[in-house]
């Protein structure tokens, strides 16, 4: 038996994490690498740059600068002849948000979530639907995913920093926290630090 978060959102979501660490033939004290994992689902990875580059200017501007905040990555819903999405990236965002990025997109494929549909919000304008609990969950498995509860556990029982354990696993500090607070180790966290 696996030992498992001590929140019962994070304990769902651990069986998901360590199949997909096992189908990227990495061990729970290896850092995993999310590109070597994409294809595994079937996602091809495609420069932000090359897939936009019959964009106009001004709209290749828009996405990439004005706002390259408002958007991380995305995987298009149509299906390439050989079953294989392309996936896109935010060229602008730091390597270690796009880990999660592209995690949340494996997740997603490994899942087989649904895409969204675009809806009319106001005439005229169509926008992409959200689903919570899709998102949620993509989110939650690909943070286990690239912080495997039994190392990440001992890193927070030992007092590590998050900044230390970020290093360690490659991550920000931010993904540490959330993955501190939805596996319900904030407490201990917060004895072993203090």
């Amino acid at each position: 038996m696996a030992f498992l978060p001590f929140s019962q959102q994070a304990r769902k979501w651990e069986p998901i994490a360590i199949e997909l660490r096992r189908l990227a033939g990495v061990s729970d004290g290896e850092l995993l690498d999310p590109c070597d994992l994409a294809s595994k689902v079937g996602l091809r990875i495609i420069d932000a740059h090359f897939a936009l580059e019959d964009f106009s200017a001004a709209d290749k501007h828009h996405l990439l600068i004005t706002a390259r905040d408002h958007w991380s990555g995305g995987v298009l819903p149509e299906k390439l002849p050989d079953g294989s999405c392309i996936c896109i990236l935010n060229p602008n965002h730091p390597r270690r948000r796009s880990r999660i990025t592209l995690l949340e997109e494996i997740v997603h494929m490994h899942r087989r979530h649904l895409p969204t549909r675009l809806c009319e919000s106001v005439p005229g304008l169509r926008v992409r639907g959200y689903d919570r609990a899709q998102e949620t969950e993509a989110y939650g498995v690909g943070a286990a995913t690239l912080l495997p509860w039994s190392t990440f556990y001992h890193a927070v029982d030992t007092g590590t920093s998050l900044e230390e354990i970020g290093n360690h696993y490659d991550v920000t500090t931010q993904l540490v926290k959330y993955r501190i607070q939805i596996t319900g180790a904030y407490r201990l966290y917060r004895s072993r630090c203090e």
